[in-house]
């Protein structure tokens, strides 16, 4: 008996959850509770709110290369409307895996002034790929100081294939024939009935080729944006106390997001914090400092979406009015 799509995705989901539980209760096991306690409560708030502030900044950077990505293809928003549902999808980032909830959310809201909605996925796609590029390309540079002294040469060569899939999925949808071969495909396996919708979202992608100045634009914008998260690792590291120096934050920071977006955990709980303990121990911090830094770094960035859950429930009156008024005039 064959499971459903949502079944299997529930199972995926439940998996993923058991292993982010896993992985806390291995490293809570090595690293003493009281130890991670102390680290918490003795954290300066001060330089918290300074990394706070600059998290903010690379998600309104985020906000404007999207919003950029979007004008291109004629999905005309304000600026300040595409900040609020960026921080809306950020916002629902939490509780879906890969942050399929923020896409799902951001679709949503560009939909409303798409001429489709395959346009506005559109959109989600080009931002993604290339804010990948820019975190694999920004890791593969940054890293290579580090393969010969700390050994790092696998975690490299996985590196290098982890940029080359991201360059290679970027070309593949800009590439014309791209879309095609994938509907051939499906077509093969019974999954024809999706072609119409991907000859829609291939008349979408098409508005970006031949951009090659945004498509620039859009990739610098996207390298700043994490440059600015590293930063943010760099003041909360700082608000324990920790005095590493910054060029080893710009060495495993990028590493670090690389490995947190392979889809192995719930939202790369667990896999953030043992991969810090693994990668800043090397450096001579010890297990309690290293996981309190990339557990707090984390709770900066859930802090910061909270912005996106009081614009979201802000605006659900307007939205209930909306609707009631769209059913009165049909």
């Amino acid at each position: 008996m064959s499971l459903s799509p949502r079944a299997r995705g529930a199972i995926v989901i439940a998996v993923k959850i058991a292993l982010s539980v896993g992985l806390m209760v291995f490293l809570f096991r090595r690293i003493p509770a009281n130890e991670v306690a102390h680290a918490l409560s003795t954290a300066d708030r001060h330089w918290l709110i300074a990394a706070g502030l600059l998290m903010l900044a690379s998600n309104l950077l985020g906000a404007y290369q999207w919003w950029r990505l979007l004008t291109a293809i004629d999905i005309r928003i304000p600026l300040w409307k595409v900040c609020a549902y960026y921080h809306v999808g950020l916002f629902f980032n939490n509780f879906l895996p890969a942050n399929i909830g923020g896409d799902i959310a951001r679709v949503a809201d560009a939909s409303r002034y798409s001429r489709t909605r395959a346009a506005a996925i559109s959109t989600v796609i080009m931002d993604r790929a290339m804010g990948t590029l820019a975190l694999a390309g920004l890791a593969l540079l940054t890293t290579i100081p580090a393969i010969d002294r700390f050994h790092l040469r696998l975690a490299y060569l996985a590196l290098v294939g982890f940029f080359a899939c991201s360059a290679v999925f970027l070309w593949a949808l800009l590439h014309p024939r791209f879309l095609d071969t994938l509907e051939s495909v499906l077509t093969r396996v019974g999954l024809g009935r999706l072609k119409p919708h991907l000859d829609e979202l291939a008349r979408n992608l098409a508005g970006f080729r031949g951009q090659r100045q945004l498509l620039i634009e859009v990739l610098g914008v996207a390298i700043v944006v994490q440059v600015a998260r590293i930063g943010v690792h760099a003041l909360v590291a700082r608000s324990f106390g920790l005095h590493v120096a910054l060029p080893y934050f710009f060495l495993f920071v990028p590493l670090l997001a690389v490995i947190i977006s392979l889809p192995i955990s719930f939202n790369g709980i667990g896999v953030r914090e043992g991969a810090g303990v693994v990668l800043f121990g090397l450096v001579g911090v010890g297990r309690a400092a290293a996981f309190s830094l990339q557990f707090t770094t984390y709770l900066v960035a859930v802090a910061v979406s909270l912005l996106g859950a009081l614009i979201f429930l802000v605006r659900i009156p307007r939205r209930r009015n909306e609707a009631r008024k769209l059913r009165r005039s049909t």
